[in-house]
């Protein structure tokens, strides 16, 4: 049954296409009319839905300050109360902004066929009612039975149940502060993910945890069996895979020339018989220094390079782990880089394992998969290449995944300086708050449903709320971040407490 509370009337020089004003209804039941409420009109197009965009209360008597004065004055006030019933005159104003216009397949069925353009506004008189929960969903795009559940639709109890191809596919990005919930909402996807019905078809999900907060899962019971820790301790990159090209990447000094007398190296390397094909760079180095011909200067400046490579332990002369074999349909690959502070070595690993499942991915030889990764900013920055290793396979993925079903997740809590190729790409957003005016503005900037109005609304969204915004969804929508089901120990586990324990670590 709809449920009226108000109706349109002249303000302000006001109704018109982009906004209708409606006096609210003095009601004695439940009913709570709050800024960011969904509401539908009947204009001379059809039906009209708008979203309340502000609240003003007025009163006439206390337009004039002498009135006030009086008021004010007065040593019983409530005399005035009764000569002048101020609070009978008291009413409220909404200012809805239209949203669109609804056209349905039958009328009988209420199924949303397209939503038109405003070109006519709304008409004054006409009755003004509270959307129902199951246009809501249509209009905003959730699913009904297969969505990712992340919490509620904000003002009203609508539960917020995302459509996963459509955040997926072509890809997202998780914005906040320090603080904000960035992490704490990723788990409650993966718990979408994981938990979600087979027959629906989930994606493989590969994250790159920074500071272990992932690592609570393969704890969890219900999920252990679909997570599997890669401790990048024991990572390790097959040297017989790479060409003389590809050391390049990892050691931008060497020059053209190098290149070409480091690939020489490489092939008579294959085609020792006692190497058969597994060598690492320790063996490269050796061939090398047991050549006599070509440029000497070569030489040694091609052992400098690589033997800087070799210091970083990464390069051997196998695979580890075998990524097509850990690759898995609905389970999660989490790579623990929580004991790796060389920056360098991170963006070598983290290169190295995009490229890898990119190329297998177009191959068909692993499932779609979704890559999450944590402080984006530091893999994918906005400077020089030569400062990011692994920028230009994140980009690449962020242009071309949604083709092959590679889609790709960038978390981070300063977008401005977050790589602006791979942020547009990223098609839908989940901003918590950002308060940083520089990163508001880079956030506007690369994307359009970001307005002024809504930036300054991030900056005050408290922990646990969000704004979703692009392809997920037809209409921008805050959303309250619902708990999850399973949580960690350390989120238990305060300030004090680990003083304490560290005081009596130190006392034995």
């Amino acid at each position: 049954m709809a449920i009226k509370i108000g109706t349109v009337f002249n303000f302000l020089q006001l109704p018109d296409v982009s906004q209708f004003p409606f006096v609210i209804s003095k009601r004695n039941d439940d009913t709570f009319i709050q800024k960011g409420l969904f509401v539908y009109t009947y204009s001379n197009e059809g039906f009209l839905i708008g979203i309340i965009e502000r609240i003003a209360l007025l009163n006439e008597y206390f337009t004039d300050a002498l009135t006030i004065k009086a008021y004010n004055n007065n040593n019983n006030p409530n005399i005035l109360k009764g000569l002048f019933p101020s609070e009978d005159f008291e009413f409220a104003i909404g200012i809805v902004k239209c949203l669109g216009i609804i056209k349905f397949e039958d009328d009988s069925e209420r199924e949303i066929k397209k939503i038109l353009r405003m070109t006519y506004p709304a008409s004054p008189g006409r009755d003004v009612y509270i959307l129902e929960e199951i246009l809501l969903n249509q209009f905003i795009g959730f699913s009904r039975e297969d969505g990712l559940e992340v919490g509620k639709v904000k003002v009203c109890t609508m539960d917020a149940k995302i459509n996963m191809n459509r955040l997926l596919n072509k890809h997202f990005a998780i914005l906040s502060i320090s603080g904000g919930g960035k992490s704490y909402l990723t788990s409650v996807l993966i718990e979408e993910l994981l938990t979600r019905d087979e027959e629906y078809g989930t994606p493989a999900i590969i994250l790159f945890d920074v500071h272990g907060e992932y690592l609570y899962l393969k704890q969890t019971p219900e999920l252990q069996d679909r997570v599997r820790i890669q401790d990048v301790s024991y990572f390790q990159i097959a040297v017989p895979k790479m060409s003389a090209y590809s050391f390049k990447k990892y050691q931008e000094d060497i020059s053209p020339v190098q290149v070409r007398e480091l690939s020489k190296y490489i092939k008579k390397l294959r085609k020792r018989d006692d190497k058969k094909g597994h060598y690492a760079i320790s063996d490269i180095i050796n061939q090398i220094e047991d050549e006599s011909d070509g440029n000497k200067s070569t030489r040694q400046a091609l052992i400098g390079w690589l033997s800087d490579l070799e210091r970083l332990t990464l390069f051997g002369s196998q695979e580890n782990p075998t990524l097509d074999k850990i690759i898995e349909k609905q389970k999660i690959t989490i790579f623990n880089l929580q004991k790796e502070i060389s920056i360098r070595k991170k963006q070598i690993i983290l290169d190295y394992i995009c490229d890898r499942l990119f190329k297998l991915r177009r191959m068909d030889k692993i499932p779609p998969f979704l890559l999450i990764v944590e402080e984006a900013h530091q893999f994918c920055p906005e400077a020089a290449h030569s400062k990011a290793i692994s920028k230009p396979i994140i980009e690449m993925i962020a242009r071309e995944g949604r083709k092959f079903m590679a889609c790709l997740c960038l978390i981070s809590q300063r977008p401005k300086r977050l790589s602006t190729t791979a942020l547009s790409q990223c098609n839908s957003k989940m901003v918590l708050n950002i308060k940083n005016p520089y990163d508001l503005k880079h956030l506007m900037d690369s994307s359009e449903a970001i307005t002024k109005e809504y930036a300054t609304m991030i900056s005050s969204l408290g922990v646990g709320e969000m704004l979703l915004m692009g392809n997920a969804v037809n209409y921008p929508v805050f959303i309250d971040i619902r708990e999850r089901r399973y949580k960690s120990v350390t989120d238990k586990i305060s300030l004090s407490q680990v003083c304490l324990s560290w005081d009596k670590k130190q006392l034995n």
